[in-house]
């Protein structure tokens, strides 16, 4: 059944399974003691070396807004329950790390990811530990029947306080799939730095993609693209980078090509977009609540030659410098950077925390 994954995936996958089953037999985590009166969230990891992918980049930002808040005392740490010494080192953070998979009943409060719930969430449950769900894709959350049954599944839903979601698209996947948990979803949303992610003063003629995405659909577009680019014009993969070294190229570049499939609120089209790119391709469904022209440009999932049509279209559309789309364009990129705001991202995870703090109301 996995051959129906493409190869990233299936790696990813292979690396996931043993933080889903090697204990599945034990409970990894155990009860302890805390002096702490005040409320303790403690977001769950998996460790995987190598492996580079914005959702570990939201939730380490938000752990560290949640601690830095201090929001009625509520205190956060990040804790990868297979490898206590891992920890992601290709974006700057101060988040927290938790060394030890002891939890207390009276402070912790636990958030799995959605492809993490089977066998997590039985195991929290059976020690008292509180917890909630954290779905950053939609499209993601039947990953776990690999490893369990649906009523597992429905089981750590049904016994979750709360679910977040990253998105719109994710809250009505939430809701399809389980719709009697349709009240526990709280929307969170994630902040891009906008002092980071902007545009170069001196723009090339560069057009970025990240071939780890959908390699088929970006070799075949690159493959025509190649033959009809404008002199002077040129393609460049945004591939084994950190934060910086994205935002380096990314404010350089003038079109990102998004070859996104299946996506919860896809993170690197938010960043092309406030770095100064028009970014043209495909919303993996959750991005379609930001995907606005002619910032950005929608192309159906696999219509390979509308992609390159559009994308030499715009190439003469920039090279025309026309004010009143540079205007267009710069007031939808000032609305993004509000909707993605560090403002909106607190604001959202304070309504969470207040639903955690006081679940009855």
């Amino acid at each position: 059944m996995l051959k129906l994954f493409k190869p990233t995936f299936k790696r990813v996958y292979v690396n996931m399974r043993s933080v889903l089953t090697s204990k599945k037999e034990k409970n990894v985590y155990q009860l302890g003691v805390t002096s702490k009166s005040s409320l303790n969230i403690v977001f769950i990891d998996p460790a995987i070396e190598g492996y580079k992918a914005g959702g570990d980049k939201v939730i380490y930002k938000q752990s560290e807004v949640i601690h830095q808040m201090s929001y009625h005392g509520v205190t956060s740490q990040i804790l990868h329950p297979d490898n206590h010494r891992f920890k992601h080192t290709w974006f700057e953070h101060n988040a927290q790390l938790k060394e030890s998979n002891i939890l207390s009943v009276d402070s912790d409060f636990v958030i799995i990811p959605e492809v993490m719930v089977i066998p997590h969430a039985k195991m929290l449950a059976s020690l008292g530990i509180r917890y909630g769900i954290y779905v950053q894709n939609g499209y993601s959350a039947s990953i776990p029947l690999y490893v369990g049954s649906d009523e597992d599944l429905n089981a750590a839903y049904r016994n979750a306080e709360i679910i977040l979601s990253i998105s719109d698209d994710t809250s009505e996947c939430i809701a399809l799939a389980f719709p009697s948990e349709a009240s526990k979803i709280q929307r969170i949303f994630y902040s891009v730095d906008s002092s980071k992610f902007k545009p170069h003063t001196q723009k090339e003629n560069l057009i970025t993609y990240m071939p780890r995405k959908l390699a088929r659909h970006s070799d075949l577009v690159k493959f025509f693209l190649e033959h009809n680019l404008p002199s002077g014009w040129r393609l460049a993969p945004v591939h084994g980078l950190n934060e910086d070294g994205v935002a380096e190229l990314l404010s350089r570049s003038k079109i990102f090509l998004s070859f996104s499939e299946f996506e919860g609120c896809p993170l690197p089209p938010v960043e092309a977009a406030l770095a100064g790119n028009l970014v043209i391709g495909y919303t993996g469904e959750g991005a379609r609540e930001y995907w606005t022209p002619p910032v950005f440009n929608l192309i159906d999932c696999g219509d390979v030659k509308n992609f390159v049509t559009k994308v030499l279209d715009s190439i003469k559309l920039l090279e025309s410098k026309s004010q009143v789309y540079d205007t267009q364009c710069q007031s939808i990129r000032e609305g993004l950077a509000d909707r993605y705001s560090k403002l909106a991202e607190q604001n959202s995870l304070k309504q969470a925390l207040d639903h955690i703090i006081h679940p009855s109301n």
